[in-house]
């Protein structure tokens, strides 16, 4: 992420800097780019498998609908965190791009 090492508190956020925001944003994407690899673990273990269970296959597509869930959460929070140091740091903020653009396509449907 741009850095602008800046240790001015930000005004609106307390003590906290330019700096401390870049780091509250990386967090945020650190945090939902793991739900892609998540997924991607339970794919490969599932796929590893010498025989079909029916009893896995349905735990494996609720622990990925469950991130799925929680990958939504985590792209607002990086997206909120991004636009509040993008906007203390002056940046422009370019408008959000269609959903599809930003993400993985899903490869755990296939599963």
């Amino acid at each position: 992420m741009f850095r602008t090492d800046s240790d001015l508190p930000v005004s609106g956020f307390g003590p906290l800097t330019v700096d401390d925001l870049a780091l509250r944003a990386e967090r945020a994407k650190d945090d939902h780019m793991a739900t892609y690899t998540a997924t991607e673990v339970l794919h490969r273990a599932f796929m590893a498998e010498q025989e079909y269970d029916p009893e896995t296959s349905v735990l494996v597509d609720a622990a990925v609908l469950f991130l799925k869930g929680y990958r939504e959460k985590t792209r607002d929070e990086w997206r909120a965190t991004y636009r509040d140091w993008a906007t203390a740091a002056g940046i422009e903020i370019l408008p959000d791009e269609d959903e599809e653009t930003f993400d993985v396509p899903d490869r755990e449907a296939e599963v």
